[in-house]
């Protein structure tokens, strides 16, 4: 069912479960924080790319403000709840400085498969020891890695737009195919 929230169009690809640090200055966005806060309302990060609000983004809550400035700057904690696709985008009206955009939230599926996961475990622990990195890797899906495999924003927001955990590993799989051998030829 379609629902209309703020948006905070970053440069960015946020993901469902991820913790996002933010500093805010700007006055509409410190309005649209303060409004979100008080009212325990949440609000979206539609990826921006090429200079345009993309049509996916992740429903954001606030966590703590963590820092208030004088100058009514903020350092913030957010966490991300779940995707979402834009129908239909709202320019600030009245009393209010931010945009907003009817909403449709996406179910994303946990159906993971479970031969593609071992892939992907097998294909990060030879790119994490090509780089040198000890990590131990416990319980995790498509979401949790995508920042930390070298992915473009573009390939991060394709990895959003699915719904399906099984269509977000073979993504993946497939950039970790990509970028092992670049990472070799490089060293």
């Amino acid at each position: 069912m379609p629902q209309t929230i703020p948006l905070f169009p970053l440069s960015i690809v946020s993901f469902p479960g991820e913790k996002v640090n933010l500093h805010i200055f700007e006055p509409r966005y410190k309005q649209l924080i303060n409004e979100c806060h008080e009212k325990n309302l949440t609000f979206g990060i539609p990826a921006f790319i090429d200079k345009k609000i993309m049509n996916y983004g992740t429903e954001m809550k606030v966590v703590e403000i963590s820092k208030t400035y004088d100058s009514g700057e903020m350092d913030i904690k957010t966490l991300g709840l779940q995707p979402f696709k834009i129908l239909e985008i709202y320019k600030a009206k009245g009393d209010k400085l931010y945009t907003s955009a009817e909403v449709d939230f996406m179910e994303t599926e946990a159906d993971a498969d479970e031969s593609l996961k071992l892939q992907i475990k097998e294909k990060l622990v030879e790119l994490f020891g090509h780089l040198g990195i000890q990590k131990e890797l416990k319980s995790y899906n498509s979401f949790d890695i995508a920042h930390y495999i070298g992915m473009t924003i573009q390939e991060e927001y394709e990895l959003l737009t699915k719904a399906a955990e099984n269509e977000r590993q073979v993504i993946v799989l497939n950039h970790l195919e990509r970028i092992i051998p670049v990472i070799v030829r490089a060293q």
